[in-house]
């Protein structure tokens, strides 16, 4: 079994801004074996009316960071 999600993590607030760590989560089973992996997807930062994202890969598809954003 192979399940793969990606969470909000808790946010930290600097000055008038707030960090969102997003975070995957990796988990993977199998008979006797068991394994997780926590890999940085990206961190969105809110600062009073914008928000905004900065992926922790090189990622083309905007709609999967607008996705990404929306999270938070």
């Amino acid at each position: 079994m192979k399940n793969e999600e990606i969470k909000v993590g808790k946010p930290v607030k600097i000055e008038n801004r707030i960090f969102y760590p997003l975070v995957k989560i990796f988990h993977w089973k199998h008979h006797h074996v068991e394994s997780y992996s926590l890999s940085p997807v990206a961190m969105v930062v809110v600062e009073g009316d914008m928000k905004y994202i900065l992926p922790m890969e090189e990622c083309e598809d905007l709609e999967k960071l607008e996705a990404l954003m929306d999270m938070v």
